[in-house]
């Protein structure tokens, strides 16, 4: 795997793993509780970052399968990337787009957890076997600002987790107050 997507892989997989451990302490009931009417409980979240992953693995399978198409990226997507960034680390809260909106009411932590690990484990497949002359292709489409290379992609991952793992320790405080 490339050394830099290998960094921002192992990344997402650390503070994946740690957010998970961390949700273990708390029973079924705390995380599927729902702290108000139209908000997200914990295992909603989880289940929505685990689309998310599953829908952008689907959108770079697709992508390496029709290498032929794939557009090398601009400086324009690059600064449409930072702003995705400055957007996610602002604090603000977004309506997620409705691909990856439809989140159980309810769900099992250990059920999310082997979901997320077998999309997480194939995404570490892909990366390990990408070619090098996809590197600075758009090889995921994100649903606001278009095109985004693997490297910003693995950037956009770590910055939406962490933009929803901030919302979840909030919620887990509130819980085990």
């Amino acid at each position: 795997m490339n050394p830099k997507l290998e960094d921002k892989y192992l990344r997402l997989e650390q503070t994946r793993n740690r957010l998970l451990d961390e949700l273990e302490s708390l029973d079924e009931t705390q995380l599927n509780a729902a702290p108000a009417e139209e908000k997200w409980s914990i295992n909603q979240h989880v289940a929505h970052l685990t689309l998310v992953d599953k829908a952008t693995l689907g959108n770079i399978l697709y992508k390496l399968q029709h290498q032929d198409q794939l557009q090398d990226s601009s400086l324009k997507q690059a600064v449409k990337a930072l702003l995705l960034r400055v957007a996610l680390k602002s604090g603000k809260k977004y309506r997620a787009p409705v691909q990856v909106a439809n989140v159980p009411a309810t769900s099992q932590l250990p059920e999310l957890r082997q979901e997320w690990d077998t999309v997480r484990f194939q995404l570490e497949d892909e990366l390990t076997a990408m070619p090098r002359h996809v590197m600075g292709k758009g090889l995921f489409k994100h649903p606001r600002v278009g095109y985004l290379t693997i490297g910003q992609t693995l950037t956009f991952l770590q910055d939406h987790f962490d933009h929803h793992y901030l919302i979840i320790q909030s919620l887990k405080s509130e819980i085990t107050k």
